[in-house]
C-alpha cells in the first residue's frame, strides 16, 4: 500500500499543493490555488442580480459582481433564494438571489452558478433544499454499498430541514472497530452545517448585490476532504501561516493527523528542491511522457477535445508481438489514467493504443481502464472503442486544466 505525503508549498503568488507517494517517488496529485483576495472558486455563494431572462435557453445571466457575468440554468428543480420579494415561480430581470459557483469559465464561456445552495464537510453536504417537501433530498452516495446504505442515512438526525448528501467517506467511519456512536462524527457534522445554512440564510438577508456571503475552504485543504486519510504518512509546509491553517484544519475535520503535521525548516535546502519541485512540473507540462518499458505517451489538445497517443518507442520485440503489445498498452493504460487526473484533463479525450488485432484482449483493456476511471474522484467513464481502435473517455470538469490554472494565475514553470 502506497504511503502518501501531502505538501503545501508558496510557488510564485499561488499556493502548489501536491501529493507524493514515498514508494513510487512520483505526484498523486497537484494543483495550484489562487490566493488573491478577488479571485473565485467553485462553491463561493454570491449575492447576484439578474440582468436578463432567456427563455430559449432555458436561462438567466447574472451579475455577481459590477460587470461581471455569470450564467444560471433555470431547469433545476430547486427555488432560488430571492432577497427583493417572494419568490413566485417565475425568475425576473433586476431580481437579486443568492448563487452558488458551480463550474469556472471556460475560455470564452461564462462561469456556471446554481440556486441549489450547499455546504461541504468531510462526511455530508448540507445543501438548501426543504426535506420536508422533497423525498429525495436526503441520499447517500451511490459509491456506498447497499449493505451500509441504510445506517449511514439512518445517522442524518430527523429535526434536519435541509437537504442532506451523505459522502464517500462516512463509510470509513463503519470500518473502525464496532461501538456504538461509530457514526457519532456524520452526525455532528449534518448539526454543524446546517447551522451554519441557518446563519447564512439568515445573514444573506441583510447583505447588499455582489456580496460573497460564502467563501468554502481553500482547495489545498479541500482536496483532503475527499482523501483517505489512512494513505497519508504526513503532511508537510515550509511555510509558517500554511502550518498554522493546516493544524487548525486537522483540529476540526481530522483530528488523527493532528500529529502528522510538520514544518519544513531546513533554510539550506529548500524543500521545493528537497521534492524536485520544478523537475516534476516541466514533465506535468510536457507533451511526452516516457514509460519504464521504453514505451511513450504524447497528450496534444484540440480545440474540441484531447488526444493521447501510444507509442511502442525504443523497445521493439519481433517475438510474441500480440502479448508484446498487450503488455504496453496495460503499462499505457495505467499511466494514461494517473497523467488524466494529475493534468486534470475534462471533456472528450481519445486514446490511441496500439493495435493489438485480438479482441479478447481489447476487452481486457478496456475493463482495466473502466477499474482505473472508477478510482477517479472525478466522475469518468470510458465509453468504448471505435472501430479505428480509438479508446473514447469523457470526464467531468470540475475546475480547471493544470495548464489553465498556470496561464491564468500568471505562473512560469
Amino acid at each position: 500500500m502506497s504511503a502518501l505525503r501531502y505538501v503545501l508549498t508558496r510557488y510564485q503568488d499561488s499556493i502548489l499543493s501536491f501529493s507524493l507517494d514515498m514508494n513510487t517517488n512520483r505526484f498523486e496529485s497537484v494543483s495550484f490555488t489562487d490566493v488573491h483576495p478577488d479571485s473565485i472558486a467553485i462553491g463561493d455563494i454570491f449575492v447576484a442580480k439578474v440582468v436578463n431572462v432567456t427563455m430559449h435557453m432555458n436561462a438567466a445571466f447574472i451579475d455577481y459582481r459590477p460587470g461581471e457575468k455569470g450564467y444560471l440554468p433555470l431547469k433545476t428543480p430547486h427555488p432560488p433564494v430571492l432577497l427583493n420579494r417572494t419568490y413566485d415561480g417565475v425568475l425576473r430581470s433586476g431580481d437579486e438571489l443568492l448563487v452558488q459557483l458551480e463550474k469556472e469559465a471556460v475560455r470564452s464561456k461564462e462561469p456556471v452558478f446554481t440556486t441549489n445552495l450547499s455546504l461541504a464537510g468531510k462526511y455530508c453536504v448540507v445543501t438548501n433544499e426543504n426535506a420536508s417537501r422533497n423525498q429525495n433530498a436526503r441520499s447517500v452516495s451511490k459509491k456506498c454499498s447497499k449493505e451500509i446504505k441504510p445506517l449511514l442515512a439512518d445517522a442524518i438526525p430527523d429535526t434536519i430541514s435541509y437537504g442532506v448528501i451523505v459522502r464517500t467517506g462516512a463509510a470509513a467511519l463503519l470500518a473502525q472497530p464496532q461501538k456504538e456512536d461509530a457514526l457519532q462524527p456524520l452526525t455532528d457534522e449534518c448539526l454543524r452545517l446546517t447551522a451554519q445554512m441557518d446563519k447564512l440564510l439568515q445573514e444573506s438577508m441583510h447583505r447588499t448585490c455582489y456580496s460573497r456571503v460564502h467563501k468554502p475552504l481553500p482547495a489545498y485543504l479541500a482536496y483532503l476532504l475527499d482523501a483517505d486519510i489512512a494513505r497519508y504518512r504526513q503532511l508537510i509546509t515550509d511555510d509558517a501561516l500554511l502550518y498554522q491553517e493546516l493544524a487548525g484544519f486537522a483540529a476540526d475535520y481530522m483530528p488523527a493527523l493532528s500529529g502528522s503535521i510538520s514544518l519544513y525548516g531546513d533554510d539550506t535546502y529548500p524543500l521545493q528542491k528537497l521534492y524536485s519541485v520544478q523537475t516534476r512540473l516541466e514533465e506535468l507540462l510536457s507533451p511526452k511522457v516516457w514509460l519504464k518499458s521504453g514505451a511513450y505517451l504524447v497528450i496534444e489538445k484540440t480545440e474540441a477535445l484531447y488526444v493521447i497517443d501510444v507509442n511502442s518507442g525504443k523497445n521493439i520485440s519481433k517475438k510474441n508481438a500480440a502479448q508484446y503489445f498487450y503488455n504496453i498498452n496495460m503499462e499505457a493504460a495505467a499511466e494514461c489514467m494517473r497523467q488524466i487526473r494529475l493534468r486534470n484533463l475534462s471533456g472528450i479525450i481519445l486514446i490511441d493504443f496500439i493495435n493489438m488485432e485480438d479482441s479478447r484482449l481489447e476487452t481486457q483493456l478496456l475493463q482495466e481502464l473502466r477499474a482505473l476511471a472508477g478510482q477517479d474522484s472525478v466522475q469518468t467513464d470510458i465509453v468504448d472503442m471505435t472501430p479505428l481502435g480509438l479508446v473514447e473517455i469523457t470526464r467531468s470538469k470540475k475546475k480547471k486544466a493544470l495548464t489553465e490554472q498556470l496561464r491564468e494565475q500568471s505562473i512560469k514553470i
